[in-house]
């Protein structure tokens, strides 16, 4: 455990919240010197869990909102959330145009005070903003306020029961909704946020093993890799597992269940200040895109496209503009998702896919989370994201970019001998590893523009016909 916080976070150690906001004084001093004031927008671009964690607690104390932003975006897209957001202030390693500029370092090197500063956020002062995490379009950030985060925590509580003491190892970014909300959390329960420089399997599980761990968030990706890592069992310690971020498979959710993971599958957005509704406790026989009935407070209501409405004291102020006007975004209060759900008779949330991802091929249309479940069953594949390619014929193809031991030649082979014809991948593109945003979640926006390209090898023409008049669904807008 680090104890001196002058210092960013090695990256194979850990490091706890309740410390680092001990410099959020000396912090708000460090932002006020350079001319930071109430409801200005502090932006910070750093890869550092701890600076954005100090940076949390100064900008609430000074009444400022703050803006984590993901390093690794390019430079076109942060300067866009910077002039879309009206960020004024950037701690980041360089300048940015026209902007006060603060060094991550001086953020570290501020003293740690007896106690963290108090926040002067109003109820409805916007708090954070976020940027959506940009898997299936262009990111855009989202004006998330004080209450709205504390709703949100509070709603989560019902469903993921928190309490002092409990310790919850944030190794999801905090510039995502899914890490920071884990900070809000906690210091509303008196719990300890336990955070990690970045996601690795061996120091997630030495952390479970050794820190007394009780809560974890992960997406499918890093599930994968730490039942990859060892057959053995967490420990006791560990009561919560929300898993979310991307559709989790039943073959996986099932093997991790008789690993002993206490998986809860969980659904949310930036949007909504991260959860919308999450299963007590995943119980095999599951159906994947269960998650569970609505947290309290949140109210969800089904479109005719089958697209998820959602409204709720979590669901944002609206979508971020250099004037912080109100209700970007928003329909008398209603947030109209991109997720397609089905709402059962008991007021559970199934999600079936996203109404952007959907592929049209044969004038049927194919939500990529049906494929992928079919191939989870494939020997030959590590990793699989579904995408369409672009055909003349069929309108697009479904394409399977995949790492894993087999070519593309008898990946499409086992896929006509074991796939109904509805879901099966016509075109496949193999890979050494799929490309991933640094939340983990597959990057479908690098997917689709791989399965573009020359490499894709598709199923032979005597195997894959051009579709029959009247096997063909119309395709409804």
């Amino acid at each position: 455990m680090i104890h001196s916080m002058r210092n960013p976070i090695h990256p194979m150690h850990t490091v706890t919240a309740r410390e680092l906001a001990r410099q959020g004084s000396a912090a708000a001093t460090l932002l006020q010197a350079a001319g930071v004031t109430e409801r200005q927008v502090v932006a910070v671009i750093s890869p550092s869990p701890a600076v954005v964690c100090v940076l949390a607690h100064a900008t609430a104390s000074l009444g400022a909102a703050l803006l984590p932003l993901d390093p690794a975006l390019p430079e076109t897209v942060l300067e866009h959330l910077l002039v879309q957001t009206g960020a004024g202030t950037v701690v980041a390693p360089r300048p940015y145009a026209a902007r006060r500029h603060i060094e991550p370092a001086a953020v570290l090197a501020c003293a740690r005070g007896a106690t963290p500063p108090p926040s002067r956020l109003a109820a409805d002062d916007i708090a954070l903003m976020v940027a959506t995490s940009g898997s299936s379009a262009e990111p855009k950030a989202v004006m998330l306020t004080a209450h709205n985060l504390r709703a949100a925590a509070l709603a989560a509580a019902a469903r993921t029961p928190l309490r002092p003491g409990d310790r919850w190892l944030a190794c999801l970014p905090l510039f995502h909704i899914g890490g920071y909300s884990i900070l809000v959390r906690c210091a509303l329960a008196g719990a300890e946020a336990l955070l990690q420089q970045r996601f690795d399997a061996e120091r997630v599980w030495h952390a479970l093993r050794t820190q007394g761990i009780t809560h974890l968030s992960l997406v499918p990706t890093m599930l994968t890799q730490l039942l990859e890592l060892t057959p053995q069992a967490p420990p006791p310690s560990l009561r919560h597992v929300l898993v979310g971020g991307a559709a989790l498979s039943g073959e996986l959710a099932e093997r991790a269940v008789r690993h002993g993971w206490p998986l809860q599958p969980s659904y949310g957005m930036s949007e909504t200040a991260s959860q919308v509704a999450t299963l007590a406790r995943l119980v095999p026989p599951w159906r994947p895109g269960l998650v569970g009935q609505p947290l309290p407070g949140v109210e969800v209501r089904q479109r005719a496209d089958r697209r998820l409405e959602v409204r709720g004291p979590m669901v944002m102020a609206g979508y971020a503009n250099p004037a912080h006007r109100r209700g970007v975004g928003l329909v008398d209060g209603w947030f109209v998702t991109n997720d397609l759900a089905q709402i059962t008779g008991d007021g559970e949330l199934v999600i079936s896919g996203r109404a952007d991802a959907v592929i049209i091929s044969g004038g049927k249309k194919v939500q990529p989370v049906w494929v992928e479940e079919a191939l989870v069953h494939c020997p030959g594949l590590d990793a699989v994201c579904v995408v369409g390619r672009s055909d003349a014929v069929w309108g697009e193809l479904v394409t399977a970019v995949y790492s894993g031991a087999w070519d593309a030649e008898t990946l499409l082979s086992w896929c006509r001998n074991n796939v109904r014809s509805r879901l099966r991948p016509r075109a496949a593109l193999r890979l050494p590893r799929l490309p991933l945003l640094s939340n983990g979640k597959p990057d479908r926006q690098a997917l689709r523009a791989l399965a573009a390209g020359d490499d894709v090898v598709r199923m032979q023409a005597k195997d894959s016909p051009a579709p029959r008049c009247e096997d063909t669904e119309i395709a409804k807008e």
